[in-house]
């Protein structure tokens, strides 16, 4: 029986094959109104909004409804206003003061206390990063504009961002800055957008992210999924860079490697300087590690040291968290720090950054590089031999190493149908019995992708 069951049931499943901004920005506020026969209908709150889910995504919400139910189910949607709580910036009344990092002249500013230029260990796979974020810190606007940061998860681009605005502040508490995830970026416009007092809520969301001295981004990947937000950040970029403001930003790569990126929004993240952070070598590990034992007051051995340092290669954060957790055990246990210890606290956790599944962009952008054949092509209707090809490639990484749906993996590679995707697979698959060659080509993409390369 169709119920407000079968919608919740159908909306977990949505989850899963929506992309999180959409899904968030469309879904959301979609609520069960009534079912009968085999009709339900959901009600979202604005006409814009029904008219997207309409044309955007009928029939998936049908096939997922009809899944749940158990047989074909009709749905219509319709116009029924039940906003959800704004963000807090976008409030009727002031909000209640919150227990957060503020200083004068500043709004909505949340930096880690723990992320300061005094707490970062600077080694070779760094230096030009960290050296890049203390001089914007210390001449806003005046150097480096914009600043992108970028490299894989857990090295340091973070803390760098929120170094930055912690100089900034204590150099000039008068600073109007903004930190914030991208994801937050995002969810902040489409909540603008599909209100319906949309103009009201867009001049403030402008107001919010324009009227600032420093804009920092972290994440800035995050873009790729909505063409809105990449048309509010350049207009945002534009208003703050002509002003003489700096903008800092972050990403797990480079602006020419993020999928579905504008040329005119690369070309602007690319016209300050671009520095990576690379993976620390032995020396840096040891570094962070005797560094992090010191602040919390412990004296960790050498080859306690050694041993972690040599164990967790790729993260620093899982490597402070290794060196953690080995003094949890110990005191829990009632043992020496010594390597035998360590070995205990990280049984079963292996070679963390190894056997994680690698993103579906990293995947694109590692195939695309190995045979020479730009992203745009892969993701476009190109249909030759050679292009359908290596997308085919892309499609068997993303499925086998990157573990992703077979829907995800079509959207990712252009709004292509997940049927396509499988047969893809297939005769890749096909191909690897007979073809060496081909062998060699995946085994050399994933050793890059492993080597973060």
């Amino acid at each position: 029986m169709l119920s407000q069951r079968t919608w919740e049931a159908a909306l977990g499943a949505l989850q899963v094959e929506v992309p999180k901004a959409d899904f968030a920005a469309w879904f959301r506020d979609a609520r069960f109104v009534r079912a009968g026969g085999r009709e339900i209908v959901v009600a979202v709150p604005t006409v814009f909004a029904k008219e997207i889910v309409t044309r955007r995504y009928r029939e998936l919400v049908a096939r997922a409804v009809s899944k749940a139910h158990g047989g074909d189910v009709d749905v219509t949607f319709v116009v029924q206003a039940d906003p959800a709580a704004p963000p807090q910036w976008l409030a009727e009344s002031p909000p209640a003061p919150a227990p957060v990092s503020r200083a004068a002249g500043t709004s909505d500013v949340r930096l880690n206390p723990r992320y300061t230029f005094e707490r970062f260990v600077v080694g070779s796979s760094n230096r030009l990063a960290h050296a890049a974020a203390l001089r914007v810190s210390e001449r806003p606007g005046s150097v480096y504009n914009p600043l992108f940061l970028y490299s894989g998860v857990g090295l340091g681009k973070t803390h760098l961002l929120h170094a930055i605005g912690h100089a900034v502040l204590a150099s000039r508490p008068d600073t109007r800055l903004r930190y914030v995830p991208c994801e937050t970026f995002v969810n902040d416009l489409l909540y603008a957008i599909r209100t319906e007092r949309q103009g009201e809520r867009l001049r403030r969301f402008r107001e919010r992210y324009r009227a600032v001295d420093l804009l920092m981004v972290d994440d800035v990947e995050f873009l790729s999924r909505t063409e809105a937000s990449q048309e509010a950040l350049f207009h945002t970029f534009n208003a703050i860079y002509e002003a003489g403001g700096q903008i800092v930003l972050t990403s797990d790569r480079p602006p020419r490697e993020i999928a579905r990126l504008e040329a005119r929004l690369r070309s602007r993240f690319e016209v300050g300087l671009v520095a990576d952070l690379q993976a620390p070598d032995l020396d840096l590990r040891r570094m962070i590690l005797h560094q992090q034992a010191e602040a919390a007051g412990t004296r960790v051995p050498d080859d306690v040291v050694d041993f972690l340092a040599d164990r967790i290669t790729r993260n620093v954060r899982e490597l402070e968290g290794a060196l953690t957790r080995t003094l949890i055990y110990a005191e829990l246990h009632g043992l020496d720090l010594q390597p035998t210890t360590a070995a205990q606290a990280l049984s079963g956790l292996g070679r963390a950054a190894a056997d994680r599944p690698p993103a579906t962009d990293a995947i694109l952008a590692a195939t695309s590089r190995h045979f020479d054949v730009p992203q745009d092509d892969l993701l476009s209707k190109r249909r030759d031999a050679r292009t359908a090809g290596v997308r085919q490639v892309a499609m068997y990484l993303m499925r086998n190493d990157g573990r992703e749906t077979l829907p995800e993996i079509g959207r990712v590679l252009g709004g292509r149908d997940h049927t396509t995707v499988l047969h893809g697979c297939a005769k890749v698959e096909r191909r690897l019995k007979l073809e060496d060659q081909l062998k060699a080509d995946i085994e050399a993409i994933r050793a890059h992708l492993a080597d973060g390369s």
